[in-house]
């Protein structure tokens, strides 16, 4: 099973590097529409619970959809719609999103302040601040339960990703 994967992430790369990139360049963008604004408005009232709110919200409002996106675009790519490589579609956009994100957040916003317009990685920095004073090490928990979560959320967006290219097929 685990070569079997291997070997159809090596003979389809192309397909999951462009199924994956092209959602996760949208999903900056989106993110910093959408996320930036939660986290201003949404500070002063939850304080320590800010970061996993916004966070969760993101994962419903961003990643999900765009797993979903990046489910279709492969599995159109592919021209396979079986649900186990919906999962695995989905589980490598949010790994592929994660690293463009941290990528934007660590050196992009050293370069450049244009994928910052709306003061997302301060907002952030802000939100882990106040979150660490108040839950301490046990932030580190929470956030390693909500990634849990989002892999799980985005590995059921790529599988319908794939049914939907299933069933649009059989028509």
């Amino acid at each position: 099973m685990k070569n079997q994967m291997i070997t159809i992430i090596r003979e389809n790369r192309i397909e999951f590097v462009i199924g994956t990139l092209i959602p996760a360049i949208f999903g900056l963008l989106l993110a910093e529409l959408v996320l930036a604004p939660m986290f201003y408005a949404l500070q002063p009232i939850l304080q320590g619970m800010t970061l996993i709110t916004v966070e969760t919200f993101g994962a419903l409002l961003v990643d999900f959809p765009l797993s979903v996106i990046a489910g279709f675009i492969i599995a159109k790519k592919m021209g396979i719609t079986e649900s186990k490589y919906g999962a695995l579609a989905g589980a490598i956009f949010l790994t592929v999103f994660i690293v463009v994100v941290l990528c934007m957040g660590l050196f992009l916003r050293n370069i450049t302040t244009y994928f910052d317009v709306f003061g997302l990685g301060d907002a952030v920095f802000l939100a882990v601040k106040i979150a660490w004073q108040q839950f301490g090490y046990r932030l580190g928990v929470m956030m390693f339960m909500f990634l849990i979560f989002d892999y799980f959320l985005c590995m059921m967006g790529g599988m319908l990703g794939f049914k939907i290219v299933q069933l649009s097929s059989e028509k």
